[in-house]
């Protein structure tokens, strides 16, 4: 076919203007566009890789474009993201199980290293020694407990914490390691004593004390005086002035105690006053002093006084003076039929037997007025006579009662007189032995001054003791007279009481035996 017979799509339709040479289309030109068609829809041009879809295959297509989609996704997913978590948790969980073989492993390793250890223990034992100054101490370490020195044995080996305790010193602590290859020696350990300080002080003068405490401490010394370092614990300190001590006083050391103490002796003021002045003040033998009496510093207790001025009736009272007391006693004394006869000796009067009895026994001075000689051992003008035989003293009873008749002292219808036995028992009265002078309670090596005893009842002095009396009764069939009352060398086994009797022959006299007189009815 010729080429000018050929159909060119797109052509008009009318008469074409020719316009240049007709040429054959360029097969790699795209088509011609037609100006009048939709802008959607593009004619197919041979040669091209889209083609037009049918309408029916078009959402097939679609929906199976989208499952490739997915598909594409889930492989990217399962290779990119999946399968890289599952290798890192597989990881991990591998970490764990070999953490958990290694933990079972070293739990394993350890209770075989415990048995081994306990066995060890089993089979070996460890020795420990040690002491402590002071010893006595309590030793604790481990299990384990004793007193220094101590020795433990069958010690498990091991390092132990040692602990030593004892009152009054410092805890001691040591880490001490015990092995089975050797013994452990520790020595001795001086234990570090706990202490405190001690103050003394008084408001009183001279005052001297005793301190005594744990274990056999003991201190003596004067106050004030200060004691440092003192071991802690209870002690007892006993303060004296004088004749006076107080009764022990607790004091408390703790550590690191700072203690003042003031001794204080608790005296008291006693004022005694009679009418008339100048009566002799005793407690039991002891004399006071004389009225008007003032005592600044007494120890507080309970008196038994007695005032005492012949010729007046003597006077007993109990006087209660309390610690820092001040007591007063005013006493009125009263006359009966007491008298002072002319020789010097006081009388008293007896009214449960109607006679006089001499207050003291024949004293030296009284006797030498009227004999005019002392037959005594022991000389003393207010001494009791001695070394006087039975006779003799009859002798100078003679000559008294003519000397107090003389001198208008001799009652009428009176004469002295030894006295009965009867008489002495009646004025012996209650005279307390354990005043009197004798060797019962301490040691005498003479006679003592008359009215060395406690008074009676009656104001009598020393129906016991210092001399043997004469009595006027016999004391047996061979003409001896009896003798009452001890000497100032009576022991309990020679005096058992003042029921004892002795007996001497009338000529007999030695430095034991004097006399009393007695005035009684003619």
């Amino acid at each position: 076919m010729s080429r000018a017979g050929k159909f060119i799509p797109g052509g008009g339709g009318g008469k074409a203007k020719r316009t240049g040479p007709i040429r054959a289309p360029d097969p790699t030109a795209p088509p011609p566009t037609d100006p009048s068609a939709p802008p959607s829809k593009k004619p197919f041009v041979k040669g091209s890789l889209i083609k037009p879809v049918a309408k029916g295959l078009r959402l097939p297509i679609v929906i199976m474009s989208a499952v490739v989609c997915c598909l594409l996704v889930s492989v990217a997913w399962y290779t990119l993201a999946y399968l890289p978590a599952q290798r890192q948790i597989a990881y991990f969980k591998q970490q764990i199980a070999d953490q958990q073989a290694a933990a079972l492993k070293a739990q394993q390793d350890a209770e075989k290293a415990h048995q081994a250890e306990l066995l060890r223990q089993q089979t070996e034992r460890g020795i420990l020694t040690v002491d402590s100054i002071p010893s006595g101490a309590t030793v604790t370490m481990g299990d384990s407990r004793g007193t220094t020195p101590v020795k433990f044995t069958n010690i498990i080996p091991g390092t132990f914490t040692l602990v030593i305790q004892t009152d009054g010193y410092e805890e001691y602590k040591q880490d001490v390691t015990v092995t089975a290859e050797k013994p452990t020696d520790l020595g001795t350990i001086t234990l570090v004593q706990k202490t405190g300080n001690l103050a003394l002080t008084s408001p009183q003068s001279n005052v001297r004390y005793t301190l005594t405490g744990p274990g056999d401490y003991s201190h003596e010394g004067q106050v004030p005086d200060k004691l440092d370092k003192l071991p802690v614990g209870s002690y007892l300190i006993t303060a004296v002035q004088g004749d006076w001590k107080l009764s022990p006083l607790p004091i408390i050391i703790r550590d690191h105690d700072n203690v003042q103490k003031d001794i204080k002796f608790p005296y008291a003021k006693v004022s005694i006053i009679s009418i008339p002045p100048g009566a002799t003040v005793r407690e039991g033998r002891i004399v006071l002093g004389q009225t008007p009496l003032t005592l600044p510093q007494v120890h507080p207790r309970d008196f038994h006084v007695t005032v005492d001025l012949p010729p007046y009736t003597l006077q007993h009272f109990d006087l209660h003076v309390p610690d820092f007391g001040n007591v007063s006693k005013q006493v009125t004394l009263q006359q009966d039929k007491d008298f002072i006869a002319a020789c010097g000796m006081p009388m008293v009067w007896i009214p449960e037997g109607g006679y006089w009895v001499a207050k003291y026994e024949f004293r030296q001075g009284d006797f030498e007025k009227i004999a005019g000689y002392n037959p005594s051992f022991f000389r003393g003008s207010n001494r009791p006579v001695e070394t006087i035989s039975w006779e003799s003293a009859q002798a100078f009873i003679d000559k008294l009662n003519k000397y107090e008749s003389k001198e208008g002292k001799l009652p009428s219808g009176f004469h002295y007189s030894l006295p009965k036995e009867s008489q002495w028992d009646q004025f012996n009265a209650d005279a307390n032995m354990d005043t009197a002078a004798t060797s019962r309670i301490t040691p005498l090596i003479s006679t003592q001054d008359a009215g060395y005893s406690e008074p009676n009842k009656y104001g009598i002095y020393d129906t016991i003791g210092n001399v043997w009396e004469w009595c006027l009764d016999e004391y047996d069939d061979k003409g001896d007279h009896t003798l009452r009352g001890g000497t100032w060398l009576s022991l309990p086994e020679n005096f058992p009481g003042p029921g004892t009797r002795q007996g001497g022959p009338p000529k007999y006299a030695d430095k034991f035996i004097g006399f009393r007189v007695v005035l009684v009815p003619n």
